[in-house]
């Protein structure tokens, strides 16, 4: 295990909740895909990293148990060090190709809440563009995210 790995497992004991796990991880990205209509890609914050990496949603065969397996900047990233990860309302995807412009599609968050209320208890948390899960919940005193 490599010194990155073991900070982030440190700031996993430190958490005051842990909502997830890698199966309840899978269980959302499944449920992601189970939905009639397509959602668009999520974007994922993993525990101390700033960034957010914009992928598709994985699944809903996981040829890995716990993590993303090869995908780009987040290649086997462990689904247990996501700090949450994020479900814009709205989302653009090219309908014939490239050589055409962005066409903006509404995600179905209301049929993604529905469902997750369905399977289990999920934490969900909306902000101004979407809505939010939760893998982590941290003091007030724990700003070091």
């Amino acid at each position: 295990m490599n010194e990155k790995d073991r900070r982030v497992l440190r700031r996993i004991e430190a958490a005051c909740i842990k909502h997830m796990s890698n199966t309840k991880w899978r269980k959302l990205f499944a449920a992601m895909h189970s939905l009639p209509e397509q959602l668009g890609d999520v974007a994922v914050k993993f525990i101390n990293n700033d960034n957010f990496y914009t992928e598709v949603i994985p699944g809903p065969e996981f040829e890995y148990n716990d993590n993303f397996g090869e995908c780009g900047g987040i290649s086997y990233a462990q689904f247990s060090h996501m700090e949450f990860v994020q479900i814009p309302n709205t989302f653009k995807r090219a309908l014939d190709g490239t050589c055409y412009p962005s066409t903006e599609f509404k995600n179905n968050i209301q049929g993604l809440i529905e469902r997750l209320n369905e399977i289990g208890c999920f934490p969900i948390q909306t902000y101004e563009n979407g809505i939010q899960i939760l893998g982590y919940e941290w003091s007030a005193s724990d700003s070091s995210s």
